[in-house]
């Protein structure tokens, strides 16, 4: 997973604005409220099959954070 995988979804899905979004950038920082993570989790189950909450989600200190918490569940079910 890829970071600018995970800011198209929050962009295009979670309607977040593409400026604060970078990956050092917190979740708070970012606009990355509980509902973003909502919606990230149900594309990422629906997208690629992962099962993440968005209570794990969550718990990343860092947009690019979340993007390496993601790309760990993708490699772990190869």
């Amino acid at each position: 997973m890829t970071f600018e995988l995970v800011k198209e979804i929050l962009t295009t899905k979670g309607g977040l604005a593409p400026g604060p979004i970078t990956p050092d950038a917190s979740l708070a920082g970012a606009g990355v409220d509980s509902m973003a993570l909502v919606v990230l989790s149900l594309q990422l189950e629906d997208r690629l099959g992962l099962e993440i909450s968005e209570d794990d989600l969550s718990t990343a200190a860092s947009v690019g954070g979340l993007a390496e918490m993601i790309s760990r569940h993708a490699e772990r079910r190869v």
